[in-house]
């Protein structure tokens, strides 16, 4: 979250006036009881699949941000979502959400594998609570989507589907030898002979380490 918003005018003046007080600078916290947060979703289907991107937001109005339209789909389960932490190291960690009263299409071209391996960004979104303007727009999450599960019940009208997310690092699933191949490298850096000599240099390398 971009550090403008915990000294944002319209945030503070809101705050005061709706909690009582004088703040001159809100937390993480104070900003999410504002109940200002959106979450902005894009889909990027893989390339020649036929399917147009999507662009959701989980609020109840559409936004335009950065040139795409976010259309309004309030029925992400908000408890569904992960939490999320900055790190240093880096993993794959997954992560899954849950989307309720989904459509039959949206159903059929989820559950057929139209969305298989589609890019996925999640957004935080933070807006003027007088206007609806956007103040701030940070991405939160980065993966490809892994598959779906349906949960359909007719006798209590239960209308579900979990989203399963690997992160952009879901190559790192893969052996490393595999990952550092020669062939593997210079399939997408033509030519860059980079890794051609990995192999004689491991083979006389002594790796040592400490207690």
């Amino acid at each position: 979250m971009n550090q403008a918003v915990f000294t944002n005018s319209a945030l503070l003046k809101y705050w005061n006036t709706t909690r009582g007080g004088n703040k001159t600078q809100l937390s993480v916290s104070d900003v999410m009881q504002l109940g200002v947060a959106v979450k902005c979703i894009d889909i990027y289907p893989v390339q020649g699949s036929g399917v147009q991107a999507l662009h959701l937001n989980d609020g109840y109005i559409d936004l335009s941000i950065n040139g795409n339209l976010y259309t309004s789909f309030p029925d992400f389960i908000n408890d569904s979502f992960g939490s999320f932490s900055e790190q240093k190291d880096i993993s794959n960690d997954s992560m899954s959400f849950k989307v309720s009263n989904v459509s039959q299409s949206f159903q059929v071209l989820a559950l057929s594998g139209g969305l298989k391996n589609a890019q996925v960004n999640m957004w935080l979104t933070i807006l003027n609570p007088a206007d609806a303007t956007v103040l701030d727009h940070s991405l939160m999450f980065s993966g490809y989507i892994d598959y779906f599960e349906s949960i359909s019940n007719n006798d209590d009208l239960k209308n579900e589907l979990t989203v399963y997310v690997n992160s952009i690092w879901k190559k790192l699933d893969v052996q490393q030898r595999t990952l550092a191949a020669n062939s593997v490298h210079q399939s997408t850096h033509k030519n860059d002979a980079y890794f051609s000599l990995l192999g004689k240099i491991n083979s006389q390398q002594t790796w040592k380490y400490k207690k």
